[in-house]
Protein backbone atom coordinates (compact mmCIF):
# COMPACT_ATOMS: atom_id res chain seq x y z
CA UNK A 1 0.00 0.00 0.00
CA UNK A 2 1.83 3.38 -0.92
CA UNK A 3 1.30 6.30 1.59
CA UNK A 4 -0.72 8.91 -1.22
CA UNK A 5 -2.42 10.80 1.17
CA UNK A 6 -2.82 14.54 -0.29
CA UNK A 7 -0.63 16.76 1.71
CA UNK A 8 -3.40 19.20 2.84
CA UNK A 9 -4.75 15.57 4.13
CA UNK A 10 -2.24 15.08 5.93
CA UNK A 11 -1.78 17.76 7.50
CA UNK A 12 -5.05 17.68 8.91
CA UNK A 13 -4.61 14.49 10.09
CA UNK A 14 -1.52 15.37 12.00
CA UNK A 15 -3.29 17.73 14.13
CA UNK A 16 -6.21 15.69 14.70
CA UNK A 17 -4.10 13.09 15.80
CA UNK A 18 -1.84 15.17 18.23
CA UNK A 19 -5.13 16.65 19.55
CA UNK A 20 -6.43 12.88 21.15
CA UNK A 21 -2.56 11.99 21.54
CA UNK A 22 -0.45 11.06 24.29
CA UNK A 23 -0.50 15.68 25.01
CA UNK A 24 3.10 15.13 26.12
CA UNK A 25 3.58 11.78 27.03
CA UNK A 26 6.88 10.16 26.54
CA UNK A 27 6.93 8.43 23.13
CA UNK A 28 8.75 4.93 24.36
CA UNK A 29 10.72 2.93 21.82
CA UNK A 30 8.44 0.11 20.51
CA UNK A 31 10.12 -3.16 20.73
CA UNK A 32 7.81 -4.91 18.78
CA UNK A 33 6.70 -3.89 15.48
CA UNK A 34 3.12 -4.85 14.18
CA UNK A 35 3.37 -5.04 10.39
CA UNK A 36 1.59 -6.84 7.18
CA UNK A 37 2.64 -9.24 5.27
CA UNK A 38 -0.11 -10.47 2.61
CA UNK A 39 -3.58 -9.51 4.76
CA UNK A 40 -2.86 -10.08 8.43
CA UNK A 41 -0.89 -8.11 10.86
CA UNK A 42 2.29 -9.89 12.63
CA UNK A 43 4.74 -8.57 15.40
CA UNK A 44 8.28 -8.63 14.87
CA UNK A 45 11.37 -7.33 16.86
CA UNK A 46 14.05 -4.79 15.96
CA UNK A 47 16.07 -7.25 14.02
CA UNK A 48 13.14 -8.34 11.77
CA UNK A 49 12.35 -11.57 13.04
CA UNK A 50 8.54 -12.65 13.37
CA UNK A 51 7.82 -12.98 17.29
CA UNK A 52 4.34 -13.30 16.70
CA UNK A 53 2.73 -14.52 13.91
CA UNK A 54 0.50 -13.12 11.44
CA UNK A 55 -3.36 -13.87 12.31
CA UNK A 56 -4.85 -10.06 13.29
CA UNK A 57 -6.76 -8.00 11.28
CA UNK A 58 -5.52 -4.54 12.89
CA UNK A 59 -3.21 -4.49 16.05
CA UNK A 60 -1.63 -1.36 18.37
CA UNK A 61 1.53 -1.45 19.82
CA UNK A 62 2.36 -2.76 23.11
CA UNK A 63 2.01 -0.32 25.92
CA UNK A 64 2.52 -1.76 29.62
CA UNK A 65 3.15 -5.18 28.33
CA UNK A 66 -0.42 -5.30 26.59
CA UNK A 67 -1.16 -4.37 22.89
CA UNK A 68 -4.94 -4.34 21.28
CA UNK A 69 -5.50 -6.53 18.13
CA UNK A 70 -8.55 -7.63 16.27
CA UNK A 71 -9.47 -11.00 15.44
CA UNK A 72 -9.20 -12.27 11.13
CA UNK A 73 -12.43 -13.80 9.84
CA UNK A 74 -16.21 -12.53 9.27
CA UNK A 75 -16.75 -12.49 13.02
CA UNK A 76 -13.89 -10.39 14.40
CA UNK A 77 -13.32 -9.06 17.93
CA UNK A 78 -10.65 -7.31 19.89
CA UNK A 79 -8.85 -8.56 22.70
CA UNK A 80 -5.58 -7.55 24.82
CA UNK A 81 -2.40 -10.10 24.11
CA UNK A 82 0.83 -10.18 25.57
CA UNK A 83 3.79 -10.41 24.39
CA UNK A 84 4.43 -13.83 24.10
CA UNK A 85 1.20 -13.61 21.62
CA UNK A 86 -1.22 -14.89 24.14
CA UNK A 87 -4.87 -13.61 24.89
CA UNK A 88 -4.75 -11.77 28.49
CA UNK A 89 -7.92 -10.81 27.82
CA UNK A 90 -9.83 -12.67 25.11
CA UNK A 91 -10.91 -11.33 21.60
CA UNK A 92 -15.06 -10.39 22.47
CA UNK A 93 -15.52 -7.01 22.13
CA UNK A 94 -16.73 -4.73 18.99
CA UNK A 95 -14.76 -2.11 20.02
CA UNK A 96 -12.27 -1.52 22.53
CA UNK A 97 -9.31 1.00 23.25
CA UNK A 98 -5.72 0.88 24.34
CA UNK A 99 -5.12 0.85 27.90
CA UNK A 100 -4.52 4.54 29.50
CA UNK A 101 -4.11 5.29 33.10
CA UNK A 102 -4.76 1.84 33.99
CA UNK A 103 -7.96 1.53 32.37
CA UNK A 104 -9.24 0.46 28.65
CA UNK A 105 -12.93 0.97 27.31
CA UNK A 106 -14.83 -2.27 25.67
CA UNK A 107 -17.87 -2.82 24.18
CA UNK A 108 -20.11 -5.87 24.16
CA UNK A 109 -22.41 -6.74 21.60
CA UNK A 110 -25.76 -4.50 22.41
CA UNK A 111 -23.89 -3.19 24.99
CA UNK A 112 -23.01 0.06 26.24
CA UNK A 113 -19.13 1.47 26.48
CA UNK A 114 -17.78 -0.36 29.95
CA UNK A 115 -14.45 0.22 31.64
CA UNK A 116 -11.95 -2.96 32.51
CA UNK A 117 -8.54 -3.02 34.37
CA UNK A 118 -5.71 -5.02 32.76
CA UNK A 119 -6.95 -8.13 34.51
CA UNK A 120 -10.21 -7.92 32.05
CA UNK A 121 -12.31 -6.76 35.03
CA UNK A 122 -14.99 -4.80 34.49
CA UNK A 123 -14.96 -1.38 36.44
CA UNK A 124 -18.25 0.09 35.90
CA UNK A 125 -20.48 0.71 32.40
CA UNK A 126 -21.47 3.87 30.92
CA UNK A 127 -24.79 3.39 29.74
CA UNK A 128 -26.18 6.48 28.70
CA UNK A 129 -23.15 7.74 26.88
CA UNK A 130 -22.91 7.72 22.43
CA UNK A 131 -18.83 8.16 22.29
CA UNK A 132 -16.22 7.63 24.78
CA UNK A 133 -12.60 8.15 25.36
CA UNK A 134 -9.32 7.21 26.75
CA UNK A 135 -8.39 8.05 30.53
CA UNK A 136 -6.34 11.15 30.04
CA UNK A 137 -5.02 13.05 33.55
CA UNK A 138 -7.43 10.48 35.63
CA UNK A 139 -10.43 11.77 33.01
CA UNK A 140 -12.14 10.65 30.07
CA UNK A 141 -14.41 12.72 27.66
CA UNK A 142 -17.92 11.03 26.82
CA UNK A 143 -20.66 12.17 24.85
CA UNK A 144 -24.67 11.98 25.60
CA UNK A 145 -27.68 12.84 22.49
CA UNK A 146 -29.70 15.10 24.04
CA UNK A 147 -33.63 14.94 23.26
CA UNK A 148 -33.11 17.98 20.54
CA UNK A 149 -30.68 15.54 19.12
CA UNK A 150 -27.33 17.18 19.60
CA UNK A 151 -24.23 16.08 21.33
CA UNK A 152 -22.78 17.17 24.35
CA UNK A 153 -19.50 16.04 25.91
CA UNK A 154 -18.53 15.88 29.22
CA UNK A 155 -15.74 13.66 31.86
CA UNK A 156 -16.01 10.61 34.01
CA UNK A 157 -13.78 9.93 36.26
CA UNK A 158 -11.77 6.24 37.07
CA UNK A 159 -14.37 5.36 39.44
CA UNK A 160 -17.42 6.10 37.01
CA UNK A 161 -18.59 8.78 38.43
CA UNK A 162 -19.42 11.80 36.13
CA UNK A 163 -17.88 15.08 37.44
CA UNK A 164 -18.51 17.55 34.62
CA UNK A 165 -22.13 17.20 32.83
CA UNK A 166 -22.56 16.69 29.07
CA UNK A 167 -22.57 20.63 27.62
CA UNK A 168 -19.68 20.89 25.44
CA UNK A 169 -19.95 21.33 21.52
CA UNK A 170 -16.88 19.55 21.26
CA UNK A 171 -13.61 18.48 23.85
CA UNK A 172 -10.24 17.76 23.76
CA UNK A 173 -8.66 15.09 26.25
CA UNK A 174 -7.18 16.64 29.98
CA UNK A 175 -3.52 17.18 29.73
CA UNK A 176 -1.75 19.12 32.46
CA UNK A 177 -5.26 19.47 34.55
CA UNK A 178 -6.37 21.58 31.25
CA UNK A 179 -8.47 21.01 28.64
CA UNK A 180 -9.72 22.68 25.80
CA UNK A 181 -13.54 22.77 25.15
CA UNK A 182 -15.91 24.39 22.25
CA UNK A 183 -18.85 26.37 23.49
CA UNK A 184 -22.19 26.34 21.12
CA UNK A 185 -21.01 29.39 18.96
CA UNK A 186 -17.67 27.24 17.72
CA UNK A 187 -15.36 29.11 20.19
CA UNK A 188 -12.44 27.09 22.34
CA UNK A 189 -11.18 28.16 25.91
CA UNK A 190 -10.34 25.51 28.23
CA UNK A 191 -11.48 24.33 31.71
CA UNK A 192 -9.92 23.15 34.85
CA UNK A 193 -10.67 19.52 36.08
CA UNK A 194 -13.74 20.75 38.10
CA UNK A 195 -15.14 22.32 35.26
CA UNK A 196 -14.47 25.73 35.27
CA UNK A 197 -13.70 28.28 32.87
CA UNK A 198 -9.57 28.20 33.03
CA UNK A 199 -9.37 30.46 29.33
CA UNK A 200 -11.63 32.41 28.00
CA UNK A 201 -14.03 31.14 25.09
CA UNK A 202 -11.54 33.19 22.07
CA UNK A 203 -9.93 30.66 19.88
CA UNK A 204 -10.85 28.97 16.47
CA UNK A 205 -8.63 26.11 17.61
CA UNK A 206 -6.61 24.42 20.09
CA UNK A 207 -4.75 21.55 21.06
CA UNK A 208 -3.33 20.12 24.20
CA UNK A 209 -0.57 21.86 26.74
CA UNK A 210 2.52 20.76 26.20
CA UNK A 211 5.13 21.88 28.99
CA UNK A 212 2.90 25.00 29.65
CA UNK A 213 2.34 25.82 26.06
CA UNK A 214 -0.24 25.54 23.64
CA UNK A 215 -0.94 26.10 20.29
CA UNK A 216 -4.00 28.30 19.22
CA UNK A 217 -5.86 29.05 16.03
CA UNK A 218 -7.00 32.71 15.77
CA UNK A 219 -8.73 34.05 12.22
CA UNK A 220 -6.56 31.16 10.41
CA UNK A 221 -3.79 31.99 12.01
CA UNK A 222 -1.51 29.79 14.80
CA UNK A 223 0.26 30.88 17.56
CA UNK A 224 1.24 29.78 21.14
CA UNK A 225 -0.47 30.45 24.43
CA UNK A 226 0.89 30.19 27.59
CA UNK A 227 -0.61 28.41 30.74
CA UNK A 228 -2.24 31.93 31.60
CA UNK A 229 -4.06 31.99 28.07
CA UNK A 230 -0.64 34.74 27.52
CA UNK A 231 0.44 34.76 23.80
CA UNK A 232 4.25 33.94 23.82
CA UNK A 233 4.12 33.63 19.88
CA UNK A 234 1.36 35.54 18.25
CA UNK A 235 -0.35 34.51 15.53
CA UNK A 236 1.16 34.21 12.72
CA UNK A 237 2.14 30.43 11.31
CA UNK A 238 -0.30 28.75 8.69
CA UNK A 239 0.09 25.68 10.85
CA UNK A 240 1.86 25.04 13.98
CA UNK A 241 2.93 21.74 16.15
CA UNK A 242 5.14 21.68 19.46
CA UNK A 243 8.53 19.73 19.23
CA UNK A 244 10.45 20.02 22.62
CA UNK A 245 11.28 23.40 22.90
CA UNK A 246 11.03 24.17 19.22
CA UNK A 247 8.10 24.58 17.32
CA UNK A 248 7.05 22.87 13.45
CA UNK A 249 5.38 25.36 11.18
CA UNK A 250 3.87 26.06 8.12
CA UNK A 251 3.90 29.14 6.29
CA UNK A 252 3.15 29.98 2.53
CA UNK A 253 2.89 26.37 2.56
CA UNK A 254 6.53 25.08 2.99
CA UNK A 255 7.25 23.34 6.04
CA UNK A 256 10.39 24.45 8.58
CA UNK A 257 11.20 25.17 12.68
CA UNK A 258 11.08 28.21 14.75
CA UNK A 259 12.36 28.87 18.30
CA UNK A 260 10.09 29.58 21.43
CA UNK A 261 10.29 33.32 20.53
CA UNK A 262 8.91 32.49 16.74
CA UNK A 263 12.16 33.13 15.42
CA UNK A 264 13.21 30.94 12.51
CA UNK A 265 15.84 28.66 12.98
CA UNK A 266 14.97 26.36 10.25
CA UNK A 267 13.30 28.46 7.12
CA UNK A 268 10.41 26.59 5.57
CA UNK A 269 11.23 25.17 2.48
CA UNK A 270 10.00 21.41 2.70
CA UNK A 271 7.01 20.25 1.46
CA UNK A 272 5.87 18.10 4.49
CA UNK A 273 7.74 17.43 7.72
CA UNK A 274 7.43 15.17 10.85
CA UNK A 275 8.03 16.57 14.00
CA UNK A 276 12.32 16.15 15.90
CA UNK A 277 10.01 14.50 18.80
CA UNK A 278 13.46 14.31 20.84
CA UNK A 279 15.32 13.32 17.96
CA UNK A 280 18.47 14.55 16.74
CA UNK A 281 16.92 14.05 13.03
CA UNK A 282 13.74 14.52 11.28
CA UNK A 283 11.81 13.45 8.50
CA UNK A 284 11.25 15.55 5.39
CA UNK A 285 9.69 15.85 2.25
CA UNK A 286 11.90 17.63 -0.67
CA UNK A 287 10.44 16.61 -4.43
CA UNK A 288 8.75 14.10 -4.36
CA UNK A 289 11.03 11.68 -2.06
CA UNK A 290 11.46 12.02 1.88
CA UNK A 291 14.77 12.01 3.64
CA UNK A 292 16.42 13.20 6.94
CA UNK A 293 17.27 16.88 8.44
CA UNK A 294 19.42 17.25 11.47
CA UNK A 295 18.44 20.70 13.64
CA UNK A 296 20.89 22.53 11.39
CA UNK A 297 18.37 21.87 8.52
CA UNK A 298 20.92 19.57 7.21
CA UNK A 299 20.29 17.08 4.99
CA UNK A 300 21.79 13.81 6.76
CA UNK A 301 20.17 11.03 4.97
CA UNK A 302 19.50 11.98 1.44
CA UNK A 303 15.74 11.99 0.09
CA UNK A 304 15.80 8.91 -1.09
CA UNK A 305 12.18 7.05 -0.04
CA UNK A 306 8.73 7.23 -1.23
CA UNK A 307 7.67 7.89 2.80
CA UNK A 308 9.16 8.16 6.18
CA UNK A 309 8.27 8.27 9.78
CA UNK A 310 10.35 9.71 12.48
CA UNK A 311 12.70 7.62 13.98
CA UNK A 312 11.50 5.79 17.11
CA UNK A 313 14.22 4.25 19.18
CA UNK A 314 17.31 3.57 16.71
CA UNK A 315 14.86 2.84 13.90
CA UNK A 316 12.54 4.40 11.32
CA UNK A 317 10.46 3.21 9.01
CA UNK A 318 10.67 3.96 5.26
CA UNK A 319 9.05 2.87 1.96
CA UNK A 320 10.37 2.32 -1.11
CA UNK A 321 8.59 0.47 -3.98
CA UNK A 322 5.09 -0.50 -2.36
CA UNK A 323 7.31 -2.26 0.23
CA UNK A 324 8.13 -0.88 3.90
CA UNK A 325 11.45 -1.21 5.79
CA UNK A 326 13.48 -0.21 8.69
CA UNK A 327 16.65 1.88 8.60
CA UNK A 328 19.30 2.91 11.43
CA UNK A 329 20.37 6.70 12.16
CA UNK A 330 22.86 6.39 9.52
CA UNK A 331 20.36 5.57 6.82
CA UNK A 332 21.40 1.75 6.18
CA UNK A 333 18.50 -0.75 6.32
CA UNK A 334 18.55 -3.15 9.48
CA UNK A 335 15.07 -4.47 8.10
CA UNK A 336 14.78 -4.73 3.98
CA UNK A 337 11.85 -3.32 2.63
CA UNK A 338 9.20 -6.22 2.74
CA UNK A 339 5.97 -6.09 4.18
CA UNK A 340 2.88 -4.73 2.56
CA UNK A 341 1.57 -2.34 5.29
CA UNK A 342 2.45 -1.31 9.06
CA UNK A 343 0.13 -0.62 11.82
CA UNK A 344 -2.01 2.81 11.73
CA UNK A 345 -1.72 3.06 15.52
CA UNK A 346 2.09 2.49 15.30
CA UNK A 347 2.29 5.56 12.90
CA UNK A 348 0.34 7.67 15.51
CA UNK A 349 2.07 6.44 18.56
CA UNK A 350 5.63 7.41 16.28
CA UNK A 351 3.76 10.59 15.77
CA UNK A 352 1.68 11.78 18.79
CA UNK A 353 2.21 9.34 21.23
CA UNK A 354 -1.41 8.77 20.98
CA UNK A 355 -3.62 5.45 19.38
CA UNK A 356 -5.45 4.92 16.67
CA UNK A 357 -7.55 3.17 19.27
CA UNK A 358 -8.64 5.57 21.49
CA UNK A 359 -12.45 6.11 21.16
CA UNK A 360 -15.20 3.58 21.69
CA UNK A 361 -18.71 3.73 19.91
CA UNK A 362 -21.81 2.21 22.22
CA UNK A 363 -23.35 -0.25 20.68
CA UNK A 364 -26.27 -0.29 23.54
CA UNK A 365 -29.89 -0.77 22.15
CA UNK A 366 -32.66 0.48 24.21
CA UNK A 367 -35.01 -1.71 23.14
CA UNK A 368 -36.93 -1.10 26.58
CA UNK A 369 -38.12 2.10 24.48
CA UNK A 370 -39.79 -0.59 21.99
CA UNK A 371 -41.64 -2.96 24.27
CA UNK A 372 -42.98 0.16 26.86
CA UNK A 373 -44.38 1.37 23.81
CA UNK A 374 -46.66 -1.36 23.04
CA UNK A 375 -49.89 -1.02 24.95
CA UNK A 376 -52.06 -4.45 23.98
CA UNK A 377 -54.84 -3.22 26.05
CA UNK A 378 -55.53 0.43 25.00
CA UNK A 379 -52.84 1.97 22.35
CA UNK A 380 -51.43 5.05 22.12
CA UNK A 381 -53.45 6.61 19.28
CA UNK A 382 -56.59 4.80 21.16
CA UNK A 383 -58.79 6.99 23.35
CA UNK A 384 -62.38 6.01 24.92
CA UNK A 385 -64.80 5.61 21.12
CA UNK A 386 -62.55 6.58 18.44
CA UNK A 387 -58.81 5.89 17.37
CA UNK A 388 -56.49 7.62 14.67
CA UNK A 389 -56.09 5.32 12.11
CA UNK A 390 -52.38 5.57 11.60
CA UNK A 391 -50.10 6.72 14.13
CA UNK A 392 -45.90 6.72 14.31
CA UNK A 393 -43.22 7.31 16.85
CA UNK A 394 -40.18 8.36 15.81
CA UNK A 395 -36.59 7.30 17.11
CA UNK A 396 -33.19 7.71 16.24
CA UNK A 397 -32.85 3.72 16.40
CA UNK A 398 -36.55 2.90 15.27
CA UNK A 399 -40.11 3.59 14.24
CA UNK A 400 -43.55 2.30 15.71
CA UNK A 401 -46.27 2.85 13.33
CA UNK A 402 -49.74 2.13 14.60
CA UNK A 403 -52.59 0.52 11.97
CA UNK A 404 -55.81 0.18 12.99
CA UNK A 405 -58.56 -1.27 11.14
CA UNK A 406 -60.43 1.79 10.29
CA UNK A 407 -64.20 1.54 12.19
CA UNK A 408 -64.40 4.03 15.01
CA UNK A 409 -63.79 1.91 18.00
CA UNK A 410 -61.37 -0.77 16.42
CA UNK A 411 -61.26 -4.60 17.30
CA UNK A 412 -58.06 -5.07 15.20
CA UNK A 413 -54.82 -3.07 15.38
CA UNK A 414 -51.56 -3.59 14.13
CA UNK A 415 -47.99 -2.75 15.60
CA UNK A 416 -44.85 -2.34 12.96
CA UNK A 417 -41.41 -1.88 14.11
CA UNK A 418 -38.60 -0.68 11.69
CA UNK A 419 -35.13 -0.73 13.18
CA UNK A 420 -32.68 1.48 11.97
CA UNK A 421 -29.50 3.08 13.59
CA UNK A 422 -28.12 0.83 16.21
CA UNK A 423 -31.18 -0.79 16.09
CA UNK A 424 -30.63 -1.87 12.63
CA UNK A 425 -30.45 -5.71 12.10
CA UNK A 426 -31.52 -6.46 15.71
CA UNK A 427 -34.96 -8.24 14.75
CA UNK A 428 -33.97 -10.75 17.06
CA UNK A 429 -32.97 -9.12 19.97
CA UNK A 430 -36.22 -6.80 19.68
CA UNK A 431 -38.66 -9.98 19.52
CA UNK A 432 -37.30 -12.13 21.93
CA UNK A 433 -38.24 -8.66 24.15
CA UNK A 434 -41.70 -8.87 23.17
CA UNK A 435 -41.76 -12.23 23.82
CA UNK A 436 -40.96 -11.85 27.20
CA UNK A 437 -43.61 -9.26 27.50
CA UNK A 438 -45.87 -11.65 26.12
CA UNK A 439 -44.80 -14.08 29.28
CA UNK A 440 -48.56 -13.43 31.11
CA UNK A 441 -50.38 -15.00 27.71
CA UNK A 442 -50.73 -18.34 26.75
CA UNK A 443 -49.07 -19.26 23.87
CA UNK A 444 -51.18 -21.31 21.35
CA UNK A 445 -48.56 -24.16 20.65
CA UNK A 446 -50.22 -25.96 17.71
CA UNK A 447 -50.75 -22.36 15.51
CA UNK A 448 -47.01 -21.41 16.87
CA UNK A 449 -43.69 -21.95 14.56
CA UNK A 450 -40.20 -21.11 14.35
CA UNK A 451 -41.21 -17.50 12.53
CA UNK A 452 -44.92 -16.34 13.83
CA UNK A 453 -46.01 -16.51 17.45
CA UNK A 454 -49.74 -17.09 18.79
CA UNK A 455 -50.56 -15.50 22.43
CA UNK A 456 -54.01 -14.91 23.75
CA UNK A 457 -55.95 -14.30 26.90
CA UNK A 458 -59.59 -14.54 27.79
CA UNK A 459 -59.78 -10.86 25.24
CA UNK A 460 -57.88 -10.65 23.23
CA UNK A 461 -54.92 -12.33 20.73
CA UNK A 462 -51.98 -11.45 19.68
CA UNK A 463 -49.79 -12.87 16.31
CA UNK A 464 -46.04 -11.59 16.58
CA UNK A 465 -43.80 -12.08 13.20
CA UNK A 466 -41.84 -10.33 10.57
CA UNK A 467 -42.77 -9.20 6.92
CA UNK A 468 -40.27 -7.62 4.68
CA UNK A 469 -38.09 -6.75 7.38
CA UNK A 470 -40.83 -5.04 9.83
CA UNK A 471 -41.64 -6.75 12.97
CA UNK A 472 -45.30 -6.82 13.16
CA UNK A 473 -47.90 -7.53 15.98
CA UNK A 474 -51.44 -7.93 15.35
CA UNK A 475 -53.75 -7.45 18.20
CA UNK A 476 -57.44 -8.85 18.28
CA UNK A 477 -60.24 -8.51 20.38
CA UNK A 478 -62.10 -12.08 20.97
CA UNK A 479 -65.96 -12.08 20.61
CA UNK A 480 -67.41 -14.25 23.01
CA UNK A 481 -70.60 -15.91 21.21
CA UNK A 482 -73.60 -15.60 23.00
CA UNK A 483 -75.59 -18.64 23.22
CA UNK A 484 -79.10 -18.08 23.79
CA UNK A 485 -80.84 -20.16 26.12
CA UNK A 486 -83.94 -22.52 24.40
Amino acid sequence: MKFTLPLVAVIAAIFILSSCGSGGDSISEVRLIPVKSGKEFQYIDQEGKIVINPQFRKASVFIDGLALVQTSGDESKFGFITEDGKYAINAQYLEATVFSDGLAWVVLESAAPSAIDDKGDLKFTLQDSEQVRVFKNGLAAFSTVTEEGEEKWGFVNKEGQVVINPQFSSVLNFNEDKCGVRNSEGKWGFIDKEGKIYINYQFDRVNDFKNGKCVVTSANKNGVIDKDGKYIINPQFSEMIIDGDMFLVEQNGKWGWCDREGKLIINPQFRFAYPFNGNEIAAVRTGKSYGYIDKEGKMVINAQFDYALSFNGKLALVENGNQYGFIDKEGKYVINPQFDDFSKDFQQYVKTGGSEFSTVNTDYFNVGAITSSLDFDSPEAFTGETALLNDRKDHKDFTLKYNFNGSRKPDNYTYSISLSGKGYGKNEVVISAILRKLSGYTKDEDRSTEDTYFYSDSKKEIKLFEKRGEIRLVITSIIEEVVESP
